[in-house]
């Protein structure tokens, strides 16, 4: 957003949604980074099992990165800041002060 008046309208709720929405684009991010690394997997991740024989450190992608636990992360997180109540708190404080100006 570069629109300063579109900013001043957005309302608190709208504000929290895009946040969450840009954290939730991020994690999308990672998984393409984790996924192309995944790739990479092939050439160099192994490991020693036993004498002369190597296997891959992950039998999975999902060992490797979870994104429906990276995804619940982020709604957990969103949940536990009680980002609602804040907003809450900061309307209260704003409706005061417009009250005093009255």
């Amino acid at each position: 957003m570069n629109d300063f008046s579109e900013i001043n309208r957005m309302t608190l709720y709208e504000y929290n949604m895009r946040m969450t929405a840009f954290r939730l684009k991020q994690a999308d991010r990672e998984y393409e980074i984790h996924l192309q690394a995944w790739m990479n997997r092939e050439i160099k991740a192994k490991r020693e099992a036993g004498k002369n024989k190597l296997v891959f450190v992950y039998k999975t992608f999902k060992q490797f990165f979870d994104l429906e636990k990276r995804v619940r992360g982020i709604m957990q997180a969103e949940e536990k800041t009680g980002v609602n109540m804040k907003s809450q708190g900061i309307y209260n404080l704003m409706k005061k002060q417009k009250e005093r100006r009255l």
